[in-house]
């Protein structure tokens, strides 16, 4: 499917100049954080696109006045401003939301790596920190990476693999998503995100969807994000405490207890954000996320009566222990294990449970979850989680879906030895998991009928 020429609709404006600020520019500002753009600037309107899981290109309110420029993005609980002047060959001035502001520094010239970013019908652009941008299919779960070539783009022939190519694209006409930059409180931290709204009428289904572990950002697993506002879903996408443009302390990699509550609190604070904006609906508000969010997301959903789903991508039903001594035998996915599936799994359980447990959370739920595994994941012990809830999904009243995908990894992509190394040629998210998760959606009433 990738290897068809799709028509183009992004526009060969000229490079700003020192007689002005009219033109394309790109830099970098800092907001609590650093972030880039991309800005097209016109008399009365400016087009613009923000960095690494920030709003996509969008036309948004502008002024020129001689030298000076202006121009603000659609956020909450304020717009986004800009406000600059050129000097000499650069474009420099101060960017302002709310009480947070910072300063940028642009120079001439369009940056159409944020300029592409979006949807494209079924098919997505994303970007992360890893790697190229990547199309992906949102039906399918197809992917294939970007490289930029004049005003085309190169089809790899995996995520981050070039050679051979499939062939060349022009990215066709973009469809209607609205996305706003949004600060929001949680204890004495102000968050900061990107609230993706589908095209569809609202008022919407939504997820705060929470990060794995690490230093991660909103920018986390955009294609599985993509996939959830395809499918009429919006998504409040936000940097963890501490990290990108969120105040507040980093509490640390390590899954404590103390970590997991404060990241289960910034979670909730999401939710309880999403249950204010009035494009959504907030009897259909849910988390979803990955990883470590196995832990945090029911957490915080048996705290509050807010949260009415769970999706769940790869996240541990067992204890942290049980999960750190799995990924230590294991390899965690960079080395081939040295001994079998089941001789893992039974080091595990004599070694028995330890640290944060999320099952007497699951436990206290009576909302629909579902729980999406790889059989090949080395960071998660799949078949554990799976043996641990099931019993749970069989009681009375119970509205859990467990599946697992035999082949995929942690990331849920599609592989044949589960190494971290393969998913640099892997060409697809697992078989069919992409529409299971829309079924599932679609059948609790959260999706749009396409």
């Amino acid at each position: 499917m990738f290897l068809r020429l799709l028509g183009i609709t992004l526009t060969a404006f000229t490079a700003g100049s020192s007689s002005g600020p009219a033109g394309w520019w790109s830099g970098s500002y800092t907001l609590g954080g650093p972030g880039t753009f991309t800005v097209h600037v016109e008399r009365s309107h400016a087009t613009v696109a923000l960095g690494l899981g920030h709003a996509g290109l969008q036309a948004v309110p502008g002024v020129v006045d001689g030298a000076r420029v202006r121009f603000s993005l659609p956020g909450r609980p304020t717009r986004m401003t800009f406000a600059g002047s050129v000097s000499g060959d650069r474009l420099i001035g101060i960017v302002r939301q709310g009480t947070a502001h910072g300063t940028f520094r642009a120079r001439p010239g369009e940056d159409r790596s944020l300029a592409v970013a979006g949807f494209y019908g079924a098919l997505a652009v994303v970007d992360d920190p890893y790697g190229p941008e990547r199309l992906v299919d949102v039906d399918s779960g197809a992917v294939n990476a970007l490289y930029p070539a004049g005003a085309r783009f190169v089809i790899g022939s995996g995520f981050a693999t070039r050679a051979p190519t499939r062939g060349f694209a022009r990215l066709a006409v973009r469809q209607v998503t609205r996305q706003l930059e949004v600060r929001f409180r949680s204890g004495d931290a102000m968050l900061s995100g990107t609230l993706t709204l589908p095209g569809s009428r609202g008022p919407h289904a939504a997820v705060a969807f929470v990060t794995g572990s690490g230093e991660t950002s909103r920018a986390y697993l955009p294609d599985l994000q993509a996939l959830l506002v395809r499918n009429g879903v919006a998504v409040l996408a936000y940097d963890k405490r501490g990290i990108g443009q969120s105040g507040g302390d980093y509490p640390g990699e390590a899954p404590t207890t103390s970590t997991i509550d404060v990241l289960a609190r910034d979670a909730s604070a999401a939710v309880r954000f999403l249950g204010r904006q009035p494009e959504i609906d907030r009897a259909r508000i849910g988390l979803a996320g990955h990883s470590q969010a196995g832990w945090i997301m029911p957490l915080a959903a048996s705290r509050t009566r807010a949260v009415h789903f769970l999706v769940v991508f790869s996240g541990a039903s067992v204890t942290a222990g049980e999960t750190d001594l799995y990924q230590t035998l294991t390899g965690q996915g960079e080395r081939p294990q040295r001994v079998s599936d089941a001789a893992i799994d039974a080091q595990v359980l004599a070694a028995g449970r330890g640290g944060v447990d999320p099952m007497p959370w699951i436990g206290k739920l009576q909302i629909p979850a579902v729980w999406v595994y790889g059989g090949r994941d080395e960071q998660v012990p799949a078949r554990l989680s799976v043996r641990r809830l099931d019993p749970v999904a069989r009681e009375p009243g119970r509205d859990f879906s467990i599946r697992v995908f035999p082949h995929a990894n942690h990331a849920l992509v599609e592989t044949k030895t589960g190494l971290t190394s393969e998913m640099l040629r892997a060409d697809r998210f697992a078989p069919g998991m992409f529409p299971f998760v829309r079924t599932w959606l679609r059948r609790h009433g959260l999706a749009d009928a396409r």
